[in-house]
């Protein structure tokens, strides 16, 4: 587009030229001339129009993959003279999307401010922290670009989706739907008195409520329900190298989509949430641990880990559960999510039988994954009291 404007200008003034020459009119000569001069006005004033430009983004309070959301930009003129032919630029990594649109064009008089709104949508979980945003001004003739980079201290942070993508978990040669699986990941390992009933045939008699029997001359037996999960704790394998699949369909996605689900669960049934995962190279900080917490705000910070979480992490599961996780109170539910055979994982989980936690294993694996040695792997977790499933991406 632009080439073909300085084709056209530099025809219009070689026209006028042969014209001039031809006819001997010299004034002519004047109005190329006047043609010519035009750009070099026009990128004066292209220039001048990208100073004294203040941007303030405004971004959505919580954003979840999958979504679409709308970022504003509040554009102010600083100075006297009025701005035309602007637009806001902002370079997107690959998992936002802008749209197919061009960015919206508009003015701004002496000392005014505007806002553009644009929306994007959000194909993965992420954080995205841009140095600066561009505003761009065009020259009058649409042949000059002036581009004028804006500091930009803010982050924004896209958390998985717990329901869209979420899996249905398989144990063995069973399918369980995803809310019997969240019930057993939530369950605890308590149980309390839930009222009296009529004895029915299979009942333990452990369970028989002889003061009630007494007195009605029938057998009665205690009803006993299970409790919620005081505390629910999920470990996310981020080991380096373990991470498989490609864009957002990655078995690490999947773990976060996994976890974000039931996180949201258990603070739904007003369980406390923690999570604890690999944080990289750094062996001072070699997880990421978002602390026990009940409540919108535990949750979030659980969710911001979650929109953080990659395969850079120096610790196995194993050691995560023993470094990081250290010893669990009775009534916590366990929930550990891998993508890798960690052969010291059962060994880990078993102290954790004998303590009244209840254990779930989720390893989520690809199709290109080794069916045998993930079951084989499966049945040694279940071998040390854990819930094992798998789960193929």
């Amino acid at each position: 587009m632009q080439f073909s404007k300085w084709i056209t200008l530099g025809f219009g003034a070689l026209c006028l030229i042969a014209v001039a020459t031809v006819l001997r009119a010299g004034h002519l000569f004047y109005m190329a001339g006047i043609l010519l001069s035009l750009p070099v006005v026009s990128y004066i004033l292209g220039w001048y129009s990208v100073k004294g430009i203040t941007i303030t983004r405004m971004l959505p309070a919580t954003t979840w993959e999958g979504e679409t959301a709308e970022i504003s930009y509040v554009v102010h003129n600083n100075s006297r003279a009025p701005r035309y032919f602007l637009y806001v630029k902002e370079r997107w990594p690959a998992w936002i999307d802008p749209g197919d649109g061009e960015p919206p064009l508009f003015n701004l008089a002496a000392q005014d401010s505007t806002t553009i709104t644009v929306p994007v949508r959000f194909h993965s979980r992420g954080v995205y922290s841009p140095k600066s945003i561009n505003v761009v001004a065009l020259d009058p003739l649409g042949v000059f670009a002036f581009n004028r980079s804006v500091p930009c201290n803010q982050e924004l942070v896209v958390y998985p989706s717990p329901e869209a993508g979420v899996p249905i978990p398989e144990g063995g040669a069973e399918r369980f739907g995803w809310q019997a699986f969240v019930t057993s990941a939530l369950r605890g390992s308590s149980v309390e008195p839930d009222g009296v009933r009529d004895y029915a045939p299979g009942d333990p008699l452990k369970r028989i409520h002889w003061r009630q029997t007494a007195r009605t001359g029938r057998l009665n037996v205690i009803e006993f329900c299970e409790t919620v999960a005081v505390n629910v704790v999920v470990v996310i394998d981020a080991l380096a190298g373990s991470e498989r699949g490609a864009s957002s369909s990655t078995t690490l996605d999947q773990c976060a989509r996994i976890a974000a689900a039931v996180l949201m669960e258990a603070s739904r049934q007003g369980a406390s949430v923690r999570i604890v995962t690999g944080n990289g190279a750094d062996v001072d900080h070699a997880w990421t641990d978002s602390g026990v917490g009940k409540g919108e705000e535990s949750l979030l910070a659980a969710m911001d880990t979650l929109a953080r979480l990659q395969s850079s992490g120096i610790l196995a599961p194993s050691q995560l559960l023993s470094e990081a996780v250290g010893p669990l109170s009775r009534g916590t539910s366990l929930l550990v999510l891998t993508s890798a055979v960690d052969r010291d994982l059962p060994r880990a989980i078993a102290r954790y039988s004998g303590a009244a936690v209840q254990s779930v294993v989720v390893y989520v694996d690809t199709d290109q994954g080794d069916t045998l040695e993930s079951t084989n792997y499966l049945k040694s977790i279940a071998g040390v009291g854990a819930s094992a499933y798998i789960q193929v991406t």
